[in-house]
């Protein structure tokens, strides 16, 4: 009876949705064409045995590795089958939904020799790489070192006399420390040393370094490799995050990647034209994680939304009971309103970061364009964003993925709902490539360049820090206030916008003038790091007005006949993705109220017509929850939850899912003779 009514209840959800959802879809994928091709990868990857999940729940950490490069040797067997591109092997990689050894081969070390390699290391390097006769990874962190290239312990001296580098793990600390793929299954890697030349330091550069014969698999003499062990939450357990200890390994001097610095066989060095240009690899990892995290939380609100409207608790009456169905039946959980308030506000976020990602990676891919015809105009700006964006977004949708867990009471915390491997896979997001609080200093040094454009040559300032130019005239920025008269106001994008503007001058400006004063002041002298914490919320603050307005930008081209057709969408559907757009830029006002008040740009009374605003658009997009959720397109393979599934039969897979669990197949557990009898017996028998 109970899953029939769940079935019941989904289905009629459904009936309610106000757009076309197959239309959604296609505005979120970029068009039918790409909706079609991530269906069919995904498909090819459900078909295949070796990535079927029953099991995944009760593999220790070696038996979950062994899985990991069966996968990953599959995963590279299927792409040249096909002849996949890139993009089908991120697709793949989606589908499986685990964090694989052979993940950093195509997302790091192909990349980084194709963006870093002159021609003639491309040529030599990457065929070999693209049939996977050569596997490799990214090895940048160390046992004591993560972020901080200029102290990095590994060194790579030039030996003249033989034209080779001899790569060295300085102490222990100096091993090579995460990488993924390095543990077992990769045989290359290139790896971030810092290059010494007569004796001087030239700082981190790249190179290719051979790790394990292509013969029998083993390290090369020279090289101690391993696993570093199982990670928290049983996290990433089929990736084999592995160190690496170099003592005085050589390598021919062409294996450093010289597109930018080079070293000639003399051992001249000749620098880079952009000091940050090293650090292009990082950009291309931190801009994907953009486009992941939109897939990580829709797929967390998709399980959580279906299972909230099967899900019934208590009779309590609210403003959306469904007695239209039966009067009878207990509350669902999904219409009370304090649920609605924590939910749709993440479905919103999930929607701006596919945004988010897309321009994040247009800007990442203008970068390389650029870069490739010496132009390096925009490589500060990028950098800089997605630094930002990749702290900012990481953060919250790690947040939504536990959020979206708590929503669904005492079952969200089975592993069976989905979530517990999902939240697995995303937090380790907060760290890697790059401390989500340290990170922030990126952005901030950007912007303080930035205001002392706008104050010397206001026409230099980027378009995404124009708002500093409010902030040029003192008096009349100080006197500013936001111009909401009716609760309605809210909804012009015009005052949004200057709302999150404002702040951000402001802030920008505050931490502008700290950093002067502190420099100045020699009797109380400022460190840098005094202001780490004004970093962090300047450029938080960033992230937010461009994740704002690229959100905005997108409804808007939705509907502008002039935009390309794939990126449209039809009128029913643009006018939810309105909806979602206020809501995400209301809701994040509202989350951050502080800052907008602090300085009076908000009066007491405009902040208790934002929040009667966010309840509304809330309240308006009840009807149309299951379909936005239904509109990330996200088969039940890929979710692989008992809660979330597409059909609403919640409990009755729970059920089933329970009864695969290896204890249950005898009705006796193991430990009984040993452990619960003798304890039952101690004391002598005791009759029922």
């Amino acid at each position: 009876m109970a899953e029939s009514q769940n079935k019941r209840d989904l289905a009629h959800a459904r009936t309610k949705i106000n757009f076309d959802v197959k239309d959604m879809t296609n505005f979120l994928y970029g068009g039918e064409a790409n909706v079609e091709q991530r269906r069919y990868i995904i498909d090819l990857i459900a078909k295949d045995p070796v990535f079927n999940k029953d099991d995944w729940g009760w593999l220790n950490h070696t038996d979950a590795v062994k899985r990991g490069i069966a996968m990953s040797t599959r995963l590279a067997e299927i792409k040249m089958e096909h002849d996949l591109n890139d993009l089908d092997f991120a697709t793949m990689m989606e589908a499986i939904d685990d964090t694989l050894p052979i993940v950093l081969h195509n997302g790091a070390f192909i990349p980084v020799i194709t963006s870093q390699g002159t021609e003639e290391q491309i040529e030599k390097w990457i065929p070999p790489a693209e049939k996977f006769q050569i596997i490799g990874c990214y090895a940048q962190t160390e046992l004591g070192h993560g972020s901080n290239l200029s102290q990095l312990e590994t060194t790579a001296t030039f030996v003249k006399e033989t034209d080779e580098w001899e790569i060295n793990s300085t102490s222990f600390t100096a091993a090579k420390w995460w990488i993924g793929g390095l543990g077992a299954l990769c045989t290359h890697a290139v790896v971030q040393a810092r290059i010494f030349i007569e004796g001087k330091d030239y700082g981190a550069h790249v190179f290719v370094v051979p790790l394990r014969s292509l013969d029998d698999h083993k390290p090369f003499p020279g090289i101690e490799i391993g696993d570093i062990g199982p990670k928290a939450y049983n996290g990433f357990n089929k990736m084999d995050n592995g160190f690496a200890r170099f003592n005085k390994y050589r390598i021919p001097r062409e294996n450093m990647l010289m597109r930018f610095s080079k070293v000639s066989k003399e051992g001249v060095y000749t620098k880079p034209p952009h000091s940050k240009l090293a650090y292009g690899s990082m950009v291309l990892l931190r801009s994907v994680l953009i486009k992941q995290m939109a897939l990580y939380l829709s797929r967390a609100v998709t399980v959580s939304t279906r299972y909230l409207t099967v899900r019934r608790q208590f009779n309590n009456p609210t403003s959306r009971n469904d007695s239209d169905l039966n009067p009878g039946l207990e509350t669902q959980v999904i219409n009370y309103p304090m649920v609605q308030n924590r939910l749709f506000p993440m479905i919103a976020q999930s929607y701006a970061l596919f945004a988010a990602g897309s321009v994040m990676m247009e800007m990442y891919i203008g970068l390389m364009t650029g870069l490739s015809s010496g132009n390096i105009g925009a490589l500060a700006e990028v950098h800089a964003m997605s630094s930002a964006l990749k702290s900012y977004c990481t953060t919250f949708a790690v947040a939504g993925v536990e959020e979206s867990r708590k929503l669904m009471g005492g079952h969200g915390f089975s592993y069976f709902t989905g979530i517990a491997h999902l939240f697995a896979s995303t937090v380790p997001s907060n760290t890697y490539e790059g401390d989500n609080y340290v990170l922030t200093q990126q952005m901030a040094r950007y912007l303080l360049k930035e205001v002392k454009t706008a104050r010397t040559n206001p026409d230099q300032v980027t378009p995404y820090s124009k708002y500093l130019l409010l902030g040029l005239n003192k008096s009349a920025f100080a006197r500013s206030t936001c111009s909401v008269a009716l609760p309605e106001d809210w909804l012009n994008l015009a005052v949004q916008l200057a709302a999150f503007e404002h702040r951000c001058a402001r802030l920008a400006y505050e931490l502008s003038d700290a950093v002067e004063q502190g420099g100045l002041d020699t009797a109380n002298p400022k460190t840098w790091s005094d202001h780490n914490i004004e970093c962090y919320r300047i450029s938080h603050a960033h992230a937010q007005y461009v994740m704002v307005l690229w959100f905005i930008q997108a409804v808007r081209d939705a509907s502008n006949p002039e935009t390309e057709v794939e990126r449209r969408a039809e009128p029913a559907s643009v006018k939810v993705l309105e909806r979602l757009s206020n809501l995400h830029a209301l809701h994040t006002i509202q989350t951050n109220l502080a800052d907008f008040v602090e300085d009076g740009y908000f009066s007491p009374a405009q902040c208790q017509s934002l929040r009667a605003q966010v309840k509304n658009i809330v309240a308006s997009l009840a009807d149309d929850a299951v379909g936005l959720v239904d509109a990330f397109d996200h088969p039940d393979f890929l979710l692989n939850s008992a809660l979330g599934a597409t059909d609403g039969d919640a409990y009755k897979r729970l059920w089933d899912k329970a009864q695969s669990e290896p204890l249950n197949r005898r009705q006796v557990c193991d430990g009984y003779e040993e452990y619960i009898r003798p304890l039952l017996k101690k004391h002598g028998e005791f009759k029922l």
